[in-house]
């Protein structure tokens, strides 16, 4: 028997008695509880790493396969996978659209906390999937979500949500280490549920992320019915991977992203070509550089820190007075770039907006900048532009330009002043 303390008002547990409790701040609350200690399991003797049987790792897939890129090439069996987004962004939808094909095949459960069977039904009956192998229990009560995971022969899981389930921090942990351990020890594939603030902070999937093999993150784009997953963490694959879903009366469809020049030149547009997790693409950069504001900056798929660094850089080098002046940045395809190769292309996007220049035709820059204004060498650009069906005479990368002056230069977005020596 082991002895542990309960707030009666929102359930968190404590390992030590309080006057007040840190979940729920009221008084008085917390009592203590005797709970039955598990029995000491027999040793498992470790065994040398060279005998391990090593090979790929199975998984399920989706067959989808935007999603299963995301994941590395799907559900790592044996793995915990945590689905997290605000109230309402889809993440219900999302599972149940992008497991469709599994749940037709494979012994499936799904653990509602928040919704009854019937209302299940109904949104898999929205998503038009056939869920034959699928079977739905309806609870609140962790236990009885643990019972039917072992009872069942479902290998495709998924619990929405932890929240629901699991009050209290040291709960959701509780939990969430009996999940893990469930899915490790019967080869399980399990999809966790969680909340997120308005402000995007995981609430309990904040303390238990780390507890999970992976990690994805779902984000309304800004544009109707579309979203945007994201990797946060994954051991089996990627950790970078970002990718747009639309969410339709038909079911959840994959957004296939451009890996072309699309458009014509305009001030202020660049593009650019970077790695999106293991995607290589060409993405659209926008700048639009105003008057005097005192440096209002806003950025929409691009880290606001990258942003000032690059106008710092191009006010050195280039003579310009961008830091003072109001400028908004944005990706209009919706997604996120964390590839600094994006560098090039918005400050291409930025000088062309302040200039008031637009390119003379399409071209690929493809180039990290660094604090002395140089083109920094990449010996894996070579790579990713080879992989994206642009010609070699459109793409601007360091082997052929080292500074980014002299970009801006060839490009007739820069003249610099010819210095008039006098009086010598």
């Amino acid at each position: 028997m082991k002895q542990r303390f309960r707030c009666s008002g929102c359930g968190e547990v404590h390992l030590a008695w309080m006057g007040q409790c840190s979940g729920c701040g009221q008084w008085g609350l917390i009592a203590e509880e005797t709970v039955a200690a598990s029995a000491t399991k027999a040793y498992e003797a470790p065994v040398p790493l060279s005998r391990v049987v090593r090979g790929r790792q199975r998984r399920l897939t989706s067959g989808v396969s935007g999603f299963d890129e995301l994941l590395g090439d799907g559900f790592v069996l044996g793995s915990v996978v945590l689905v997290s987004g605000e109230p309402g962004v889809g993440k219900s939808s999302l599972i149940l659209g992008m497991s469709a094909k599994i749940m037709e095949s494979t012994p499936s459960l799904y653990i509602s906390a928040e919704e009854t069977s019937l209302q299940l039904a109904e949104r898999a009956e929205r998503l038009a999937g056939s869920y034959d192998q699928l079977l739905v229990l309806a609870t609140r009560d962790s236990d009885q979500a643990l019972a039917a995971m072992e009872a069942t022969e479902a290998r495709f899981i998924v619990i929405d949500s932890l929240q629901a389930l699991a009050i209290g921090v040291t709960l959701m942990k509780e939990f969430v280490d009996a999940v893990v351990k469930v899915a490790k020890q019967r080869e399980l594939v399990v999809v966790v549920i969680g909340q997120v603030t308005k402000d995007g902070d995981l609430l309990g999937p904040r303390y238990v992320e780390h507890m999970v093999d992976a990690s994805l993150m779902l984000e309304p784009t800004g544009a109707p019915g579309v979203r945007r997953v994201m990797v946060r963490k994954n051991r089996f694959g990627p950790s970078d991977g970002v990718r747009r879903l639309s969410l339709e009366a038909n079911g959840i469809h994959m957004i296939e992203e451009s890996n072309r020049l699309e458009g014509t030149p305009e001030v202020g547009r660049a593009w650019a070509g970077v790695r999106v997790g293991r995607l290589a693409q060409v993405v659209e950069v926008n700048a639009l550089v105003g008057a005097k504001s005192k440096g209002r900056l806003l950025s929409r798929g691009i880290e606001v820190d990258r942003v000032r660094y690059l106008m710092s850089v191009i006010d050195k080098h280039c003579d310009l007075d961008l830091s003072e002046r109001e400028v908004l940045v944005a990706i209009p395809s919706g997604g996120v770039v964390v590839d600094p190769r994006i560098d090039l292309a918005l400050a291409i996007a930025l000088v062309s907006s302040r200039r008031g220049h637009a390119l003379k035709r399409p071209l690929l820059a493809c180039a990290e900048i660094g604090l002395l204004g140089e083109l920094i060498p990449d010996d894996a650009i070579r790579g990713l532009t080879q992989s994206l069906p642009v010609a070699p005479g459109e793409i601007i990368t360091p082997r052929t330009r080292p500074y980014l002056r002299e970009v801006l230069e060839e490009l007739g977005l820069y003249k610099p002043e010819r210095l008039q020596v006098v009086g010598l």
